[in-house]
């Protein structure tokens, strides 16, 4: 009886049938905020990937890659911190 009563009522405010969502026309647009979100989510999963592959390297090849990857991010950071001062 009270689900009757529910769904009626339901029925009654949505006059929509019970079967269709009801953002079902809206075409969802992501956010700023969520493609940041997204980005740093797979950037977590894909280092996780490469720690994982890294405990089964041999420790040389493990520190040149480790250097490379190092002596890159740091002139990435010198190219930003020195040719962005004006923005």
């Amino acid at each position: 009886m009270y689900f009757q009563l529910f769904t009626e009522q339901r029925r009654a405010n949505h006059a929509r049938p019970d079967n269709v969502h009801p953002h079902a026309n809206r075409i969802r647009i992501v956010t700023s905020k969520e493609a940041q979100m997204l980005f740093i989510v797979a950037a977590l999963a894909l280092m996780g990937v490469l720690l994982g592959a890294a405990a089964h390297t041999p420790l040389p090849l493990f520190l040149a890659a480790a250097g490379a990857i190092g002596a890159w991010l740091l002139i990435f950071f010198i190219r930003e911190r020195t040719g962005h001062k004006g923005s």
